[in-house]
């Protein structure tokens, strides 16, 4: 998913006292790795290359229990998605659907046709004029959803934040939780796979999306702090930036390769960089020999890492970001907000091909609509 993916969910949530649900949310959770089914124990995570997906051990992400035959079977929850053209968000919602039907809830899906918050207003507007039981919003802005958050709030239903913090949402009060990757511990993931995949010493390369985005450069100097972790003496070049333009992530790519004929790697910090680094390489002949590693697990991604194209993929997790925020949303319907965590970071899964079949990959893997 690019940054400006990451979603927010509001979980407005009827009857539910605005101080009750800031203050009973904090509690800390059991760790998880991709998202246990509902009843189930996560697995254990495992290092990068095994039979198991590794999950960042950053994650405070809780077990998915979802319950049956509660007060919330036959309510209605509302997703309100980032847009309806990102894989990462079709699985973000076939999560949500698997936990709605787990529940009996009737889940409803809206979204706008790109990013753009001026869309998803009149879709907050009308899940608050059918009384909706909870919404699930992916905000595209924080200060155009505003009134749409005290508007919910003012009808009884409060709301739950999904792929936005706390801060970027300026620690609203009208957000029961904020469910959200950490983007310097998926950087950082992404600098200890590749200082297992090179050699001791060698030189790297950081290709990065938008100039001065926070999220941006917390994913790129996360990347060089998971590099110093490891304590391989592996180094990053400076890191340059492609506009999440595929085909100028190719040109730098390529440039870069020719430039530097002994580099040994390539980190790509999102899947338009992902899929035009991986061009460039193949175009090149060096599929394997230079390794790449890409944060998000999108289908033309997946494709170059079956290819061999790509070595690893650090993939967020949609499908648990939706299950986790209708299970949230099930709580404060049937009034056990003490069970919902404010601030969740869901951690990540590393996909490579040797773990590929795992259920912790397949369950990260981003689905086509």
């Amino acid at each position: 998913m690019r940054t400006r993916c990451v979603a927010s969910v509001l979980v407005a949530l009827a009857g539910v006292g605005l101080a009750s649900a800031c203050s009973s949310s904090t509690s800390s959770s059991t760790s998880s790795t991709s998202g246990a089914t509902a009843g189930t124990s996560a697995p254990a995570s495992a290092s990068a290359g095994s039979t198991a997906a590794s999950a960042d051990a950053a994650s405070n992400a809780p077990a998915i229990s979802i319950p049956t035959n509660t007060a919330a079977a036959g309510k209605t929850i509302e997703l309100i998605n980032g847009n309806d053209v990102d894989p990462y968000f079709f699985t973000v919602k076939d999560g949500a659907q698997a936990a709605a039907d787990t529940a009996g809830a009737k889940l409803v899906v809206q979204a706008p046709n790109s990013f753009d918050p001026t869309q998803q207003v009149p879709l907050m507007a009308s899940a608050i004029a059918n009384k909706v039981s909870a919404i699930i919003l992916s905000a595209d802005g924080y200060q155009e959803l505003l009134p749409s958050l005290l508007q919910a709030h003012a009808a009884g239903i409060p709301v739950i934040l999904i792929n936005e913090s706390e801060g970027d949402m300026d620690n609203t009060p009208y957000a029961l939780s904020f469910i959200t990757s950490d983007n310097t511990d998926l950087g950082k993931a992404a600098g200890l796979e590749m200082s297992q995949l090179v050699p001791s010493g060698s030189t790297v390369s950081v290709i990065n999306s938008v100039t001065g985005l926070q999220s941006e450069l917390e994913r790129g100097s996360g990347f060089v702090d998971g590099l110093q972790a490891a304590g391989a003496g592996v180094t990053a070049l400076p890191q340059q930036f492609d506009d999440d333009d595929p085909t100028k992530a190719q040109s730098i790519a390529t440039d870069l390769l020719q430039a530097h004929p002994n580099l040994a790697g390539i980190y790509a910090v999102d899947s338009f960089t992902g899929q035009g680094v991986g061009t460039a390489v193949r175009a090149l002949n060096k599929s394997g020999s230079v390794k790449i590693v890409a944060l998000d697990a999108e289908p033309q991604e997946v494709q170059l890492l079956q290819q061999g194209v790509i070595q690893a993929l650090i993939a967020q997790k949609p499908y648990y970001v939706g299950q986790l925020a209708v299970q949230y949303a099930v709580d404060a319907i049937t009034g056990k907000t003490s069970d919902i965590v404010r601030s969740v970071n869901p951690g990540s899964v590393t996909v490579t091909k040797s773990n590929f079949n795992s259920p912790e990959s397949q369950q990260a893997i981003y689905r086509s609509k």
